[in-house]
């Protein structure tokens, strides 16, 4: 199928043959007269992905998990870093899940595959590709993974004989806290065949008031329980708080109360604490019975947890170091900065036009009447119970922000304005239907609300925020908690 497809191009031959030869371990090499089969190859990871690149046209690929790094190729000098990035953590998510991903974008195709650690993607030109395509494309990044993960097994030996090694592997391929989280717990499922767990906790190792959370599970986990906040009691948080490992006593769920319709055998776990120098970050979780303590696996994960801590608690601190930057203090919505540079990517390159979007403004109504008369502390409080039901009220995708003392922004791409407006009411109705408590006294809060939609009725995008504040001003005039619309300008 694959040779017929591509038939008449001696790239793609020359990527499916090398795919082919890479998955069983030996290179083919012409002599005068013969043609002999040599092993193992001479195996290089960037000229095979530029080899597979070239053979589909595409405009960039990219490889997570060698020892050597990753690495990312590029046949298009149009390719942003942004691209790049979007590439990288699509292969990166592939090595994670196994699964294949093809994520149509404005930038054109991602097709990614991975086998953990492992990841290969491309991003094909253009977005209308028949699923044939894809599906060769995805076949052919499955048959250089096999390949990669043939090499790199030949030259680290056994499985277990190096597991420092492959953590490093493992988490240098991923770029953010959560993706080192997943490799690491997927490493961990590998190596002690149970699901895995990771929980981080609070600032400084704090435990109890929702600080602790499980952040991610691996394959084989339950989940449900990806977000759970922790109380102080559960076995996981006594063993971040101690810093000792803690096995769940009969009958009791490592992770404490909170999810009874689990499975007993589910229940049972082992917290090992990951620790940066003296500070404990969290734990990973082996599910079920503790390991034997002759099993040869029981030093591997002693090492995965050893080396786990310092490069979470490094990823940690840049996580919060960016949340800083992009997040309100007060709310824990984004700030203005993180909506206009959404609003600026959302341009595109200038050549295709923007999808559809819709900018919602938001405001408070009688807000500085509300500080005046029950204080600062109460506006501040006001503020997070709108933030709270506003984030509510979106999909996954769409972005909230506070952009100024009592306004906010609500953007919705690829949304056209009729449900925009749907949108705007819900937010409207859902907030003048709440009821904000303050010092134990109940207080109805109302908001109005300005709406601008792309390209219609606003033909340009960077006049939206414009027109939407003066949908908002219109609503005020108006007598305050409602919705109106942005008019017409080109």
């Amino acid at each position: 199928m694959v040779l017929s497809m591509w038939r008449g191009s001696p790239w793609a031959l020359a990527a499916v043959a090398g795919g082919i030869a890479a998955t069983l371990g030996w290179t083919l090499r012409w002599r005068p007269g013969r043609l002999r089969r040599r092993g193992p190859p001479p195996f290089d990871f960037r000229e095979f992905l530029d080899l597979l690149g070239r053979a589909h046209g595409a405009r960039a690929g990219w490889v997570v998990g060698p020892a050597e790094g990753a690495l990312e190729v590029t046949h298009d000098e149009a390719v942003s870093s942004d691209i790049l990035r979007r590439g990288s953590a699509i292969a990166q998510l592939a090595s994670v899940d196994g699964r294949a991903h093809v994520v149509r974008d404005p930038e054109g195709t991602y097709v990614a595959v991975g086998d953990f650690p492992f990841g290969a993607g491309l991003l094909l030109s253009g977005q209308e590709h028949p699923e044939a395509l894809t599906d060769t494309a995805a076949t052919e990044l499955r048959r250089f993974v096999a390949g990669m993960r043939f090499v790199e097994e030949q030259a680290e030996g056994t499985r277990g004989q190096d597991v420092a090694r492959r953590v490093a592997r493992a988490a240098g391929g991923a770029q953010t806290l959560e993706g080192i989280a997943r490799a690491g717990v997927e490493l961990a499922e590998q190596l002690a065949e149970r699901g895995a767990a990771l929980v981080l906790g609070g600032p400084a190792g704090e435990v109890g008031a929702g600080d602790t959370r499980v952040l991610v599970v691996s394959s084989s986990a339950d989940r449900r329980l990806i977000g759970l906040a922790l109380t102080a009691e559960a076995p996981v948080a006594r063993a971040i708080a101690a810093g000792v490992p803690v096995v769940s006593r009969r009958g009791e769920d490592v992770f404490g109360p909170g999810m009874p319709e689990r499975r007993r055998s589910e229940r049972a776990g082992t917290a090992y604490p990951l620790v940066d120098g003296n500070v404990v970050i969290g734990a990973l979780v082996l599910l079920g019975a503790p390991l034997d303590p002759d099993a040869p696996s029981l030093d591997d994960v002693g090492t995965l947890v050893a080396e786990l801590g310092p490069r979470l608690a490094a990823a940690r601190a840049v996580h919060d170091a960016e949340q800083l930057a992009m997040r309100d203090p007060l709310t824990g919505l984004c700030n203005r900065r993180e909506f206009e540079r959404a609003l600026m990517e959302y341009r595109g390159d200038g050549i295709r036009p923007a999808p559809p979007a819709t900018l919602i403004y938001v405001d408070l109504d009688h807000f500085k009447r509300l500080n005046d008369t029950l204080g600062h502390p109460a506006g501040d409080a006001a503020l997070k119970h709108v933030a709270y039901l506003l984030e509510a009220a979106v999909r996954d995708g769409d972005l909230v922000a506070r952009i100024g003392g009592e306004e906010f922004a609500v953007w919705l791409p690829r949304t056209l304005l009729p449900p925009g407006l749907e949108v705007a009411e819900r937010i409207r109705a859902s907030i003048v239907g709440s009821t904000w408590m303050w010092r134990s006294s109940p207080y109805i809060v109302t908001t109005s609300c300005g709406v601008a939609a792309y390209p219609d009725p606003i033909g340009d995008l960077m006049n939206l925020r414009a027109a939407a504040d003066a949908a908002l001003y219109r609503a005020k005039q108006a007598g305050r908690n409602r919705v109106e619309k942005a008019e017409a300008s080109r």
